[in-house]
């Protein structure tokens, strides 16, 4: 007789609660880099195939401490803000290490970002210092507010750093600084569980990006908790995210607590995903969305993959992975703000479950709300959060800061409900985001840079469901008074765009209307504006399609 859910639930909730009795995980990131070399012979190797470097877990640690007392005799310390600026490379969980060992704090900056884009998050946050790829250095610069109400410092990153010859590298580079350091280095000041080592941009649905505070606990819950509370003892993990986003940096965690393999690809690519397994012998990976629904070749299911984290995959979706790989794959749900909040024991095997986010993880307690008070099992409402290691709060937003907290709760801005077994589901959102190829895109933010089109009188960014990347962003548009689609033609509003925002961020598809509705607030009424309408791509203009 197989085991039923709600004994493998019991369980599981015993075993949680027994590692948050505890706590013994790395107090910060300098614990965490002596953790990841007291083992002999089964220590991580973390290697960044494309760039052709790979450094055992001494190998990292060693560049890390080296590369702190380089920044600390720069004048680095706790607290100091750094925005990081390349793509992936060797470099980035370097300096990301060593800031972390020193207290300062990396601000993380995506390499496409538009000259407005860098002026809101480097000018809110006053980063004193950037460490860019070299040849980003220009469009960092690009910065023009930042750079003339800062003198800030730039580190630039060269090729072929780790074997380059100290004798011959610029001064003030990364290299050079990583030169000046040695490998037995210790802070002046060790920083804390709490201190803040990450101001982490993620959009929102009341204006730009908001910077979360993530502490150090934050990251170590992520991967050293995901390691004591996972039973799959896993050796190999495959990354292809951007470093600059969540899940590469909490995989390193993992990898370094857990002595597993981290093998990160310089870009995506669900084309190359099987291969990418099969060469580096993966037991972890995030499941690439444009493979949900294919069915794959027969020998995919003896791949070494054990464990897949199918993010936003439906019920149909987690059983084809299942399928074809003959792993466990289940959906999950997290966020900037909170790491993970909601995932499925990889033990249970209830296919009522399938679907759902599943049950709280780690450190983390779920509340379902509306109105101020619990709903009923089935009813939707927002959902709560609260727990250890999730964000201290927004970065210079007070008023954000008190929307999002209710006595040591966060609002998710999520709908969700919980059904009869406890499993959680998602429903919608209250936040207006879209949600494009993993990454969330303000509409607001969208709409402003619309109605900055020259004839344009008002926008209104919605989501467009897309098979392959999840959602697209449609813009509906109102012209001034005297215009019409050959005078402000899809074009120049795409023009518009592209000078300030990053290539995932502009629409794809662009439809005129004569007027709006509106609340009665005068707020746009999107779900009157999309209501009854089968399909968001009749009657726009495709800019996939122009091309």
């Amino acid at each position: 007789m197989s085991e039923q859910p709600a004994d493998v639930l019991a369980r599981y909730r015993a075993r949680l609660a027994k590692i948050e009795a505890a706590n013994d995980l790395p107090e910060n990131f300098l614990a965490l880099l002596d953790h990841a070399v007291s083992r002999p012979g089964d220590t991580a190797t973390i290697n960044f195939f494309d760039q052709g470097v790979a450094l055992t877990a001494e190998e990292f640690r060693s560049e890390v401490l080296r590369f702190a007392d380089g920044l600390q005799r720069l004048g680095i310390g706790p607290r100091t803000h750094v925005a990081v600026m390349m793509p992936n490379r060797i470099e980035f969980p370097i300096t990301w290490m060593a800031l972390g060992v020193l207290g300062a704090v990396m601000v993380p900056v995506n390499p496409a970002s538009t000259g407005a884009e860098l002026d809101h998050i480097l000018c809110d946050t006053a980063a004193t210092h950037v460490v860019v790829q070299r040849d980003l250095e220009d469009r960092a610069r690009l910065a023009k507010q930042w750079m003339q109400t800062h003198t800030p410092t730039f580190i630039p990153v060269d090729d072929g750093l780790l074997t380059a010859d100290s004798t011959a590298v610029p001064t003030g580079s990364w290299e050079a600084l990583r030169s000046a350091g040695q490998p037995t280095f210790r802070p002046d000041h060790e920083p804390s569980a709490n201190d803040v080592v990450n101001i982490q941009y993620t959009s929102g649905s009341t204006g730009l990006p908001k910077g979360c505070l993530l502490p150090q606990r934050f990251w170590i819950v992520m991967g050293a908790g995901r390691a004591q509370s996972s039973l799959v003892d896993l050796r190999s993990i495959l990354c292809a995210h951007p470093f600059f986003y969540m899940d590469p940096q909490w995989h390193l965690t993992l990898a370094l607590y857990s002595g597993a393999d981290l093998h990160q690809a310089e870009t995506l690519s669900a084309s190359k995903f099987v291969d990418r397994v099969r060469a580096h012998d993966a037991e972890f990976s995030l499941f690439p969305r444009p493979l949900v629904g294919q069915s794959g070749s027969p020998d995919e299911a003896g791949t070494t993959l054990k464990l897949v984290s199918a993010v936003g995959a439906g019920r149909d979706a987690v059983r084809d992975i299942r399928s074809r790989f003959g792993c466990v794959a289940n959906n999950a749900f997290g966020m900037t703000e909170i790491g993970v909040g909601l995932t499925i024991p990889e033990d249970l095997h209830d296919p009522d479950a399938d679907g759902s986010c599943g049950v709280p993880a780690l450190f983390r307690e779920m509340r379902i709300v509306a109105d101020g008070v619990d709903v009923a099992p089935g009813e939707p409402g927002e959902l709560w959060v609260r727990g250890d290691g999730i964000l201290l709060g927004y970065h210079n937003r007070p008023e954000a800061n008190a929307e999002s907290f209710v006595d040591g709760w966060f609002r998710t801005g999520d709908l969700a409900r919980v059904d009869e077994k406890g499993y959680h589901w998602i429903v919608g959102r209250l936040k207006d985001m879209i949600r494009r190829s993993s990454q969330n895109i303000s509409a607001l933010e969208v709409e402003q840079v619309v109605t900055s089109t020259a004839g344009v009188q008002l926008a209104a960014a919605v989501a467009v469901p897309d098979d392959y990347r999840g959602e697209e962003v449609k813009v509906y548009v109102k012209l001034e008074a005297g215009e019409d689609p050959t005078t402000v033609p899809p074009a120049a509003i795409i023009e518009n765009c592209e000078l300030a925002l990053s290539t995932y961020k502009i629409p794809r598809f662009i439809q005129y209307v004569n007027d709006f509705p509106f609340t009665a607030s005068s707020k746009i009424d999107k779900p009157a504006l999309v209501r009854d309408v089968e399909d968001l791509r009749d009657g726009a203009w495709d800019r996939e399609a122009a091309t």
